[in-house]
């Protein structure tokens, strides 16, 4: 650095020094940013067998899936009874029409309870009775990404004025030396 004319020395210490402290700013705002992370939510498998729901009866707590599964030849499903449809009239719970083999899950995030039938076997019934606090269903993405960018945006405007800061000083200076030779 002997070769630099003296204000450079002096602008390589200041942007130096406003970008360690515009890093430390920065930092604690960038941190790791918390990924979410899926919930290792209880699960509990039941099965369709003998025109029949094993177990008929199901007692679980807000964030458990259950899933049942058809081991019967014939097709089945687990379809909502008339006390559990949705505000638009249709089932809460409906599987659809599950072929020998296929499986249906379903997440219970509100506590209630929950009759069900099989919509082709309407002798075939069983119910889940949810207790606990309702849970938040996990947020789905709504675009391409779901990163939160704003500590990086806050991070970079830190850091642009501290460089604006810094050039802006460099700048008063090299006019008040030039004025005063």
């Amino acid at each position: 650095m002997g070769s630099l004319p003296h204000f450079s020395h002096k602008l390589l210490c200041r942007v130096s020094l406003a970008l360690t402290l515009a890093s430390f700013a920065i930092f604690p705002l960038v941190q790791i940013s918390p990924r979410p992370v899926g919930a290792s939510n209880p699960t509990f498998s039941a099965t369709i067998a003998n025109y029949a729901f094993h177990p008929q009866h199901l007692n679980v707590t807000t964030g458990t899936q259950v899933t049942w599964t058809n081991n019967d030849a014939t097709q089945h499903s687990v379809t909502s009874t008339q006390a559990n449809l949705t505000q638009g009239g249709g089932h809460l719970i409906d599987s659809g029409s599950l072929n020998s083999g296929q499986s249906f899950s379903y997440t219970f995030y509100k506590h209630g309870f929950y009759p069900y039938e099989c919509s082709f076997h309407s002798y075939m019934t069983g119910w889940v009775n949810v207790t606990g606090p309702d849970v938040q269903p996990p947020s789905s993405p709504t675009g391409a990404s779901a990163i939160d960018y704003t500590p990086y945006i806050i991070g970079g405007v830190i850091t642009g004025v501290g460089v604006i800061l810094s050039l802006a000083l460099l700048f008063r200076r090299r006019t008040q030396e030039a004025k005063s030779t």
